[in-house]
């Protein structure tokens, strides 16, 4: 990818422009770029957008608009893998209704070929386990941003175990409150601390392994 193109998808995201999103992406994949180079401009663009937005530079509206042309400018590339690279459940725990980063990993998995079945927010910890097994996943992902439901996603991980289900997935955990030490400590799989983590730690669990991948910031 080159500076313009870089230029043009970063612009694209961090000022909303919604209506040019599908467009760049169309244009982008007909040049041969990857969806993986794609991937990394768009969460360097969102990085932004999430900063601006915590500072209150920005308004949730802006967020929101941000937040829709990452997903439109990426859907060219979804479903273009040609076989899935592995099954994830992945959604926000209950009583949570923050999704916006839920939906960046969402995204960002589907174009690295894998399918997702995204139960959104606000989700009964229950159907974690249901859709698990309705799906055969092999990844279940709960993520919060509330540091009152971080012991939702404890209550997940306990709720798979008694379903007799954790030695048939992984399970991974995220989240602006949530940290390595606390996802070792419930004895998650793995944490991720931003959505290009969460695809190379869903790539470490489908081989079986556990990792804790802290964002660049530098949570422990």
């Amino acid at each position: 990818m080159n500076e313009e193109q870089y230029k043009m998808v970063y612009d694209c995201v961090v000022n909303g422009k919604i209506n040019d999103a599908t467009k760049i992406g169309e244009s982008l994949k007909a040049a041969g770029i990857d969806s993986k180079d794609v991937g990394a401009v768009l969460i360097d663009a969102m990085n932004n957008v999430g900063h601006r937005y915590r500072e209150r530079e920005i308004a949730l509206p802006q967020l929101i608009l941000a937040t829709h042309s990452f997903k439109k400018m990426l859907v060219p590339y979804v479903g273009s893998s040609a076989s899935s690279s592995g099954v994830v459940v992945m959604g926000v725990a209950q009583n949570d209704i923050h999704d916006i980063g839920k939906n960046l990993v969402v995204g960002m998995l589907q174009v690295y070929g894998y399918k997702v079945h995204d139960l959104g927010k606000d989700v009964p910890l229950d159907k974690f386990v249901e859709q698990a097994k309705a799906t055969g996943a092999n990844v279940v992902g709960a993520g919060t941003l509330l540091t009152a439901t971080m012991p939702e996603l404890d209550t997940i991980l306990q709720k798979l175990k008694a379903a007799g289900m954790k030695d048939k997935v992984k399970f991974m955990v995220g989240g602006a409150p949530v940290t390595t030490t606390f996802a070792k400590r419930i004895g998650a799989d793995g944490y991720a601390g931003d959505a290009i983590l969460a695809v190379e730690l869903v790539g470490e669990l489908m081989k079986g392994n556990q990792a804790y991948l802290a964002a660049s910031e530098g949570r422990s």
